[in-house]
């Protein structure tokens, strides 16, 4: 008998992260229900799809969510005060973007017959969903991610999560009144409350503890341990620099030039940067890898970790017992930034502090600052002994509950 035809999707984020994702999720959906399983994914960007293909997952494009180019052009002119404001400003509080992508993903949900849908930033996928869930469509639906990208579903409103970013274009009223103006015509119930979209059959937050943003609102069991890679020992004696960029971190000339100067020894993993960039830093000696490094060996050879506080990254350097600093893209790193912050493991540079100098100075200091070693592998004990061994046995329990 064929398993479960299941529908991977993501909608919004440029980040490798979310794509990694969902191919772990499709590798243990497997372990569960056996090789027979058929995968295909919807996604708006596919940068990153050739993470999904070498499971022979069949690639569509999805419509994607986002900010518009007039929001991305004009700093400020979208909310930033709280999830809500984020989904307002990538497409919820567009009629036209709501109406097409509900159409897409009822259509495909139909066509490709799925059984089981995987949504990572997908969030007009799972309100499709659900309305072919409440028509009698037989469909069980996954809210993947971190924390952050998995808000619970029976929170009123989505709360502000930064005090310092306090911005509301679109109120969230208004864009749940819409959103289920526009579900009407597709037959889907209104929602009760906008963060009710994430309504799902399993919920699968995948973070450590002290960075889940929604932990007044969540049983603590609820979280599943972020899927990384364990460093078999803690970091110790490593003297490069290790660069970890996924998107367009690199068309910061400032960034470049720092990275292209630095006196240190560097080596970097930049899947979202350009041959030609690649090059340049390569040409100034940064040893670039052309694929991910096991953490053993960047445990091995670093001394601490440049990012731009990715989820990934950050919790892989956490339980390495690794330094970071980060140049943070969005609020979501923002916010994961100073939460790391807090536990002395991590220092963050935003953008409007970001020049050459700044840069380098704050790498060269790190990377010679002894207490800040101690930190972050003292932090990194205590994360090892107070976290799952196994977070890929945890998310394969999780997943078992969805067996009939």
């Amino acid at each position: 008998m064929a398993g479960p035809k299941i529908l991977l999707a993501n909608e919004a984020g440029m980040g490798r992260g979310h794509i990694v994702k969902l191919a772990g999720l499709g590798r243990s959906l497997a372990e569960v229900f056996g090789p027979d399983i058929s995968l295909v994914a919807g996604l708006a960007q596919h940068k990153h799809a050739n993470e999904l293909e070498v499971l022979g997952t069949r690639i569509l494009t999805a419509p994607c969510l986002g900010y518009t180019a007039s929001a991305l052009a004009t700093p400020g002119s979208e909310g930033d005060a709280t999830w809500g404001d984020y989904l307002a400003a990538c497409g919820l509080a567009r009629e036209t973007t709501l109406r097409r992508s509900l159409a897409w993903w009822t259509q495909t949900i139909v066509n490709e017959d799925a059984s089981i849908l995987v949504a990572d930033y997908a969030p007009l996928a799972m309100l499709a969903a659900q309305g072919l869930q409440a028509q009698g469509w037989q469909i069980d639906i996954i809210s993947a991610g971190t924390g952050y990208g998995v808000p619970p579903a029976d929170m009123p409103v989505f709360p502000q999560l930064l005090p310092d970013y306090g911005l509301v274009v679109h109120p969230e009223a208004d864009v749940l009144a819409l959103v289920n103006r526009v579900a009407a015509e597709f037959a889907i119930d209104p929602l009760p409350t906008l963060p009710a979209i994430y309504r799902a059959d399993l919920a699968l937050p995948s973070t450590l503890p002290f960075l889940d943003p929604y932990r007044r609102w969540r049983d603590p069991a609820d979280l599943l341990p972020p899927m990384v890679e364990h460093a078999q020992d803690v970091a110790g004696n490593g003297d490069e620099v290790f660069i970890y960029f996924s998107t367009t971190e690199l068309n910061d000339p400032e960034v470049m030039q720092a990275l292209a100067d630095l006196p240190l020894p560097r080596r970097a993993f930049l899947p979202g940067a350009s041959p030609e960039t690649k090059a340049v830093l390569a040409q100034a000696g940064v040893i670039i890898e052309p694929k991910p490094l096991p953490i053993a060996a960047i445990t091995a050879r670093s001394r601490l970790i440049l990012h731009s506080a990715q989820h990934g990254i950050l919790c892989l350097a956490a339980l390495a017992g690794l330094p970071q600093i980060a140049l943070p893209q969005h609020l979501e790193h923002v916010f994961h930034g100073r939460r790391a912050g807090q536990q002395g493991i991590l220092d963050l540079l935003t953008a409007r502090n970001r020049t050459v100098a700044a840069i380098t100075d704050l790498i060269v200091k790190t990377y010679h600052d002894q207490p800040a070693q101690v930190q972050a592998q003292d932090f990194a004990r205590h994360l090892r002994a107070t976290s799952a061994a196994d977070p890929n046995g945890a998310l394969l329990a999780r997943l078992d509950q969805l067996r009939r």
